[in-house]
């Protein structure tokens, strides 16, 4: 059973942890608000599907930031209780940095269990719905791009497009002013039209029997072309990302595939578990601040080695995406990589220059003894 003080250091880093996560969810979730928000306002997605966006994005970043909220929790309160001399009374009280593990561990276990259930189970869930949210919403921005009686500017300000009367989907009264590379104009009128999206995602004004007149404004030969069906491009989407849909699939399917991208899928999905347990390891080693040492001097370091870890985790998968690497390496050399870390922290502190210094003199005396 937990001691009191394995629940004093449990409670204490993981009240840090909530606050931290939440923090983090605002700071995304508000650029992600922002970027929703520019999408609505080119006519890329439906107001209405912002909301349950960002509640599906808010259950994905928590699998991404439960583990840098947790590194910050340690080294925000471990450092803490270092620089107010706290660890020394407990470590008085034989209370010493083993001891401290087992909270950290217990801790890191739930998280751990936490975040696996996330990517394992509920991720390709939720990633399925937000594909699907977002197919709906981009089919009513069609619908919702124009506003009958008003202009509107699109494709960065290529086309200035102007619709009479919507009727459903059908769009009446069609009045598109178009800039050509060459420097000249073009009017598209049309007494009907509708909105098309290709396969590719790129939006479309489809006009049936209309009119288009060319020319450079100050100058009076301009050409004037009847036509049955004109097709003027209104927006061009980026291309698909069909990768990103292998976020979607059941962690049963990725266990029996072969693909080097679902491979690389299922190391992402183990990756942040286990990075939890490994940051537990060399988290409360960095934060053993000295006296008088800086307050944020070791956080700042310790952000920047999460930043490293991120970095090479995100070059393994990129390999393993791309068949590089195998799945028995897969991405267990970063986490490997990270153990030596620890086990590099454990010995300086173990082992001190001093301390170093001391053993070498005493050395020096019995072989001068001798």
């Amino acid at each position: 059973m937990p001691s009191i003080i394995d629940r004093y250091l449990v409670r204490e880093i993981g009240l840090t942890v909530l606050a931290t996560l939440l923090v983090l969810l605002a700071i995304v979730l508000s650029h992600r608000l922002a970027s929703y928000l520019s999408k609505v306002a080119s006519g890329l997605l439906a107001r209405d599907a912002i909301f349950l966006l960002l509640g599906l994005q808010t259950v994905y970043l928590l699998v991404v930031l439960i583990p840098l909220a947790f590194l910050l929790s340690i080294m925000l309160t471990l450092g803490r209780l270092y620089r107010d001399h706290e660890m020394i009374v407990l470590a008085a009280c034989g209370y010493g940095p083993l001891s401290m593990y087992r909270a950290v561990f217990l801790l890191a276990t739930l998280l751990s269990l936490l975040t696996a259930g996330l990517s394992f189970v509920v991720i390709p869930v939720i990633m399925e719905l937000q594909f699907d949210v977002l197919a709906k919403a981009r089919k009513e921005a069609e619908v919702s791009m124009f506003v009958p009686g008003t202009f509107r500017e699109v494709l960065n300000g290529r086309h200035v497009v102007y619709i009479g009367t919507l009727d459903e989907r059908e769009l009446r009264s069609v009045f598109i002013q178009s800039r050509e590379p060459d420097g000249s104009l073009s009017i598209t009128t049309g007494a009907q039209g509708r909105q098309e999206t290709s396969e590719e995602g790129v939006r479309n004004i489809v006009l049936d029997h209309g009119y288009r007149y060319r020319g450079t404004p100050g100058q009076g030969d301009y050409d004037m072309l009847r036509f049955e069906r004109a097709t003027v491009r209104v927006d061009a989407a980026p291309p698909a990302q069909t990768w990103r849909h292998r976020e979607t699939l059941p962690t049963r399917q990725l266990l029996n595939s072969s693909d080097p991208s679902h491979i690389a899928e299922l190391q992402m999905r183990i990756n942040n578990p286990i990075q939890i347990l490994v940051i537990a390891l060399w988290a409360p080693l960095l934060a053993r601040a000295q006296p008088r040492e800086g307050r944020y001097g070791r956080t700042v370091a310790a952000v920047l080695i999460y930043a490293v870890n991120f970095n090479l985790v995100g070059v393994g998968e990129s390999w393993l995406s791309h068949g590089v690497v195998g799945a028995t390496l897969g991405l267990w050399w970063v986490h490997g990589l990270f153990l030596l870390f620890s086990l590099g922290l454990l010995l300086h502190d173990s082992f001190d220059v001093r301390s170093l210094r001391w053993l070498f003199q005493r050395a020096v005396a019995r072989i001068r003894t001798a």
